[in-house]
């Protein structure tokens, strides 16, 4: 039986094409799960490379996202009704041998909102487990909060390095992700240096303990780690030609197709590659509440739903930071 959302607005994805429906309808909410009102929503990366057939993904796509618990299952609590939330994106069954571990975002039945069996944020409603809620803290507005998702995963980085020994990095990308990832790193107190394809990427970057140069200014073997978050070949190549031996390179971006690396260099020079994904919501309202990282800078404009060509013709174009949509 089909309730809630009898006329709901959505954006939906079917082949390689955004629209715009009004006859969008979701399942009654299981006993673990919430009906949560979309207040903010916002355009990633990642959703740009779904329109361009990353991961095979129709339907409803949308990750990043501030709403309110409207409604909930037999089995919540009745203190979350009302809250306002951000959710993990990776939504776990709870059962299998990863989420057994703890390791929820690779847990092994997961579906993604927005780019896996589960429908997204560009619509007026949505439903998820309520084990991966978090609640947003009355001191963040909803143009902070909807920064958690993407933060977390800039964190990510931190708790994968924890363990290592290092001095320098170098950061390949100052785009959306990796404004993001520049202000955590900053945090770490390491010589940090940002490759910047565009004159916007530093000027936003300006102020920071950091040092901004062309790719062309990149010289081989001179740092301890590298982030690609490009999600591009030739960001990948550059970051691994930066790296000194025994350093490691972390990949934060989702390709969109497969390409040649050099092994043997790897091999040669025991250098390890780190995919690095999801990450500690806790940590990163931790870091907005407290100031540590600054983000309406990012934010370029917000769109009604209606306006959602022109919000995606926005977020398309090269250069552009944070834009944001009102399904509601």
């Amino acid at each position: 039986m089909l309730l809630h959302s009898v006329g709901m607005k959505v954006v939906y994805l079917q082949n390689h094409k955004l629209a715009l429906r009004f006859d969008q309808a979701l399942p009654a909410i299981g006993h673990d799960e919430v009906l949560l009102k979309v207040k903010l929503a916002g355009i990633c990366g990642t959703d740009l490379a779904l329109i361009n057939g990353y991961a095979n993904f129709n339907g409803v796509p949308g990750h990043e996202f501030v709403a309110e618990v409207v409604e909930i299952g037999a089995g919540i609590d009745g203190g979350l009704t009302g809250r306002r939330v951000v959710a993990e994106i990776n939504q776990w069954c709870g059962e299998c041998d990863q989420c057994a571990q703890k390791h929820y975002t690779h847990c092994l039945s997961r579906r993604v909102i927005g780019i896996r069996d589960h429908q997204g944020c560009f619509a007026e409603q949505i439903i998820v487990k309520a084990s991966t809620l978090h609640v947003i803290p009355d001191s963040l507005d909803d143009r902070q909060a909807i920064f958690i998702e993407p933060l977390a995963a800039a964190f990510r980085i931190v708790e994968q390095l924890h363990a290592h020994d290092y001095h320098d990095v170098m950061l390949i990308g100052a785009g959306r992700l990796g404004q993001l990832i520049a202000r955590v790193m900053v945090l770490q107190k390491k010589t940090l240096t940002v490759v910047v394809r565009h004159s916007q990427q530093c000027k936003l970057l300006q102020g920071l303990p950091l040092n901004c140069i062309d790719e062309s200014a990149v010289e081989a073997r001179t740092v301890d780690v590298t982030i690609d978050a490009t999600g591009q070949q030739s960001g990948l190549t550059l970051a691994l030609h930066a790296l000194r031996s025994q350093g490691i390179c972390v990949m934060k971006s989702s390709y969109p197709s497969p390409f040649v690396v050099d092994l043997t260099r790897l091999v040669i020079d025991e250098i390890k590659l780190l995919g690095s994904r999801c990450g500690p919501f806790s940590i990163a309202i931790k870091a907005l509440e407290d100031g540590s990282i600054e983000t309406e800078s990012l934010i370029d404009a917000t769109f009604v739903i209606d306006d959602y060509q022109a919000a995606f013709a926005l977020a398309d174009q090269k250069g552009s930071m944070k834009v944001l949509i009102k399904p509601c």
